[in-house]
């Protein structure tokens, strides 16, 4: 009996809700209209990636790989090669080329997801909440954590600097702060990258989108925990209580700063 191919959009929706179970109240994603929107929002933007890592690798590599070909035939064949310098001509550049405008194209797919991911709190929690401010603002006045700094990780800094050098220096890898992988990079040449490294950084991005959501959501639970102080003078019938509540906020503020501290290292 043949075995069924697997079916990519179900594998990628079975991992994402293995992520959205780790979020309280995740029955919402099924059964409210906003947990539900949500859910299709995310889903839809890792389909994107998905999708996208496949037109490149699969329709427009092979297609770039046949012009090349193509040209270094219309070359050899052409009666006026003698004219023309061979060490002129790199064929490869055109492989090259397409791969760098790939992760233009990938950089803008990552900025339209954190674009909707920073609005989920509030279209979720909104009604929640005490005090003004959105979530990105929380994380970033308690604990210096810019959602939108995209040197902090290696995945994101790496896409975000390949698609500003294309678009800022012709590809030439000059822009500072560089990734560590291109810290020694030939300021001379462009950037060259193989279609297998840009699959491989499409593979890692997808895996790195759930930590996006997690993080925004952790911030957003502790806004919602600590945005007001707790007053001892309120508690006085219930001491015993406020003690346990103070106790939850301090184990909270704990994990957080751990959790940011690890995220940090990420680069």
């Amino acid at each position: 009996m043949k075995k069924k191919p697997i079916n990519k959009f179900d594998t990628l929706v079975d991992k994402l809700i293995q992520e959205f179970i780790k979020i309280p109240n995740f029955d919402l994603t099924q059964t409210d209209e906003i947990g539900n929107k949500v859910f299709n929002i995310i889903t839809f933007r890792l389909a994107e990636v998905s999708s996208y890592k496949d037109l490149v690798c699969s329709h427009f590599i092979p297609a770039t790989n046949k012009a090349i070909h193509d040209s270094k035939v219309d070359f050899q064949n052409s009666r006026y090669k003698v004219f023309l310098k061979t060490n002129q001509l790199d064929f490869q550049e055109t492989l090259y080329d397409t791969v760098r405008l790939a992760y233009v194209g990938l950089f803008h797919k990552l900025e339209n997801y954190i674009n909707d991911v920073v609005k989920l709190p509030e279209l979720i929690m909104g009604d929640l909440f005490e005090t003004d401010g959105t979530v990105v603002k929380w994380a970033k006045d308690k604990f210096d954590f810019d959602i939108r700094d995209w040197q902090q990780f290696y995945i994101t800094h790496k896409i975000n600097w390949i698609c500003n050098c294309v678009k800022h220096k012709d590809g030439f890898p000059v822009k500072l702060p560089k990734p560590i992988g291109f810290k020694y990079a030939d300021e001379n040449q462009r950037i060259k990258i193989k279609p297998d490294e840009f699959k491989r950084d499409c593979e890692l991005l997808i895996q790195f989108y759930p930590i996006y959501l997690q993080t925004i959501f952790l911030f957003a639970q502790h806004k919602l925990a600590t945005e007001k102080p707790l007053i001892e003078k309120e508690w006085e019938h219930s001491p015993d209580l406020y003690i346990k509540q103070v106790e939850n906020i301090n184990n909270l503020e704990t994990q957080m700063t751990a959790f940011v501290n690890t995220l940090k290292q990420m680069k």
